[in-house]
């Protein structure tokens, strides 16, 4: 997200662009091994049905029903840069960031998030070239995959008793529309994101309410 946590841990949602490729940037080695090790333990038990997370169960099962049911082929584990966990591409599916993770909920998290993307991808026929489209779909998943839960603010530095979690949401949908290379130009995003935030704040498809 520890750069996870300090930089914005899930800058991850560049949805417009392709799977993205391994940082230039050198890697520890012994702690890389190490945290492939955790992460393919953790991807394990997600990806087989006795260690699967309920909200995980969920999001599969709704998927199927809306004709995406995704397999272990749409779950890509690449090592990626500190500025994401995980990310989403129409054509690639979705990537899972093997080296960024450090819990098993957060893989756990991190797979919610990009399994909304599949099913607004899947359901709404989201053009992600949109900024609206795709500043919608990027405040669903940051309201519904945990990405905005109280404990995970607090790693990142924010504080905050007042609406703590539609600030979270906001923010987070704003930092990944403007990866978006067709709303990267100045307050496109902020703009795309304060005006479809009321309605796809409350849309909280296929779950009954926040959870």
């Amino acid at each position: 997200m520890s750069s996870d946590i300090n930089s914005e841990e899930t800058q991850k949602n560049t949805l417009a662009n392709s799977i993205p490729i391994k940082s230039e940037k050198p890697i520890d080695l012994l702690e890389e091994s190490k945290n492939d090790k955790n992460f393919e333990k953790w991807r394990k038990s997600l990806m087989y049905i006795t260690g699967l997370g309920a909200i995980v169960v969920f999001m599969l099962k709704n998927l199927e029903d809306a004709g995406c049911k995704p397999d272990k082929k749409h779950f890509k584990c690449l090592p990626c840069d500190n500025t994401r966990s995980g990310g989403f591409s129409p054509d690639h599916g979705i990537m899972l960031c093997q080296n960024r993770f450090y819990s098993k909920r957060h893989v756990e998290d991190t797979m919610v998030h990009e399994m909304i993307h599949l099913y607004d991808h899947c359901r709404f026929k989201v053009d992600w070239n949109s900024c609206y489209h795709h500043a919608c779909s990027e405040v669903r998943a940051a309201a519904l995959s945990g990405d905005c839960k109280w404990t995970r603010e607090i790693k990142r530095g924010f504080f905050n008793f007042t609406k703590q979690h539609q600030a979270c949401v906001k923010r987070r949908a704003i930092l990944s529309v403007q990866k978006n290379a067709s709303c990267s130009a100045p307050g496109v995003a902020e703009k795309a994101v304060n005006e479809v935030f009321e309605s796809c704040f409350n849309d909280t498809r296929p779950f009954d309410e926040i959870y």
